[in-house]
């Protein structure tokens, strides 16, 4: 046993809620293998029909990224740190758990549980729209779901029955109030543990007690991580006057009261709600203690992309592999821009249509789909000319040709932009 082993065992003593976590603990194929979904590589899945393959496209194809098992480690590491100074045997918070449901006691008569120190961290996880980010942590999120959400009675429990509750996950919509936000954290709760705390919330009660009501469930409960998706849609405390909704502000002081870790997951405009100039840096230091984790675009060349590509033309598509030549691979990137969720919309669009992918129509083919997957005007790309490939053919190759093609600049990310901003500048009420 090496001098690390030993020092991180003295550190868990025993946690039952870090063993529980460590006997979930995948390696890197057993994760790959666990996530991987190809039903594509039955043999003749290109011979079935268009119909039978649009199914497995949407629920039977999954290629995880080249970063997931960085990401899986990411999410390990804070739920373990989260664990590490919430012990049972000290911390027996959950003891209230049984006389809460049974209603011996209401929650607001509970004492306030003990302040942990440095318990909570939490990362910023950014990727585009499309790219794949809320499939990715789901998935990944899954591998970390125990058999059971209780712990048998032991000396490492404190002798009592042991809720656990790894994670949960929440969304936030446009105008999200504090309210929706608290319960939908119960909701997930009482799914996992199959109780009712949503129901026992009082309703007349301020915002303020009920975040007291929720932190106290999510101690009760032993909550390892919550996971925030969506979150470009908070709103920057100091551009709205309307004080029901979620803000960043509010957020942080969520975060440094619940104690536990927290990932948020968004576009790129989220960065700004976390690290703008009127961003306080402690907030800032708070609100991303763990860093961010950029999903970035695939580039032509990117393993998970030329992987999917392969298949999806191959498999699906029922096209010989000299067909998907040089030449092919940089038209398909050219028109979803090494975005996931364009690819597959395109792939299901040539199948729903029964375009034609032989060696003469399948350019035209690829234009036609490109062109039925977009509703706005500025979103569809000139069609591509016809290029003399050469193995020195680059990713930046590729990038000349949109720049001289399109004369203009793609307004995607500018009008997501001033969507957000737009947003921001509404007084919104309670949803």
């Amino acid at each position: 046993m090496t001098e690390a082993t030993l020092l991180l065992e003295q550190w868990i003593d025993d946690n039952p809620f870090i063993t529980s976590l460590q006997m979930l603990k995948l390696t890197e194929s057993e994760l790959i293998s666990r996530l991987s979904a190809r039903d594509d590589i039955t043999p003749n899945y290109s011979t079935l029909s268009n119909g039978i393959k649009r199914i497995g496209l949407a629920k039977r194809f999954y290629v995880p990224p080249e970063y997931t098992f960085d990401l899986y480690n990411q999410i390990h590491h804070m739920i373990l740190i989260g664990y590490l100074n919430r012990h049972p045997k000290t911390d027996d918070y959950d003891k209230y758990l049984n006389l809460v449901e049974n209603g011996e006691v209401s929650v607001k008569d509970l004492p306030a549980p003990n302040t942990l120190i440095d318990a909570g961290t939490a990362m910023l996880c950014m990727g585009r729209s499309g790219h794949g980010k809320t499939t990715v942590h789901d998935k990944l999120l899954e591998t970390f779901n125990p058999v059971d959400n209780f712990h048998p009675p032991s000396e490492n429990t404190g002798f009592r029955r042991l809720p656990q509750v790894m994670f949960v996950k929440t969304y936030i919509k446009s105008a999200t109030s504090k309210k929706a936000f608290l319960v939908s954290i119960l909701n997930a709760i009482d799914k996992k543990l199959n109780s009712h705390f949503t129901a026992k919330l009082p309703s007349r009660d301020t915002v303020g007690e009920q975040v007291i009501y929720v932190i106290k469930i999510c101690r009760m409960v032993g909550l390892g991580l919550l996971v925030i998706d969506d979150v470009q849609w908070v709103l920057n405390s100091k551009t709205t006057k309307d004080n029901k909704v979620v803000t960043n502000v509010f957020l942080e002081e969520f975060f440094n009261d619940l104690g536990v870790p927290m990932i948020f997951i968004g576009t790129p405009e989220a960065g700004d709600l976390f690290s703008a100039p009127e961003q306080s840096e402690q907030s800032e230091r708070r609100l991303i203690s763990d860093g961010k984790f950029i999903l970035s675009d695939h580039s032509i060349e990117h393993i998970t992309w030329k992987t999917m590509v392969k298949a999806l033309s191959t498999n699906f598509l029922g096209m010989g592999e000299k067909l998907v030549d040089k030449e092919f691979e940089h038209a398909i990137f050219y028109y979803c821009e090494g975005n996931i969720s364009k690819l597959k919309r395109l792939v299901n669009h040539i199948l729903s249509a029964n375009l034609s992918m032989t060696k003469s129509n399948r350019f035209n083919s690829l234009y036609t789909a490109h062109v039925a997957t977009h509703i706005r005007k500025e979103s569809i790309k000139p069609k591509l000319p016809k290029v003399d490939v050469t193995p020195a053919y680059s990713a930046e190759k590729t990038a000349q040709i949109v720049d001289k093609n399109t004369q203009k600049k793609d307004s995607k990310k500018q009008e997501r932009i001033d969507r957000i901003k737009r947003l921001q500048a509404l007084d919104m009420g309670d949803e």
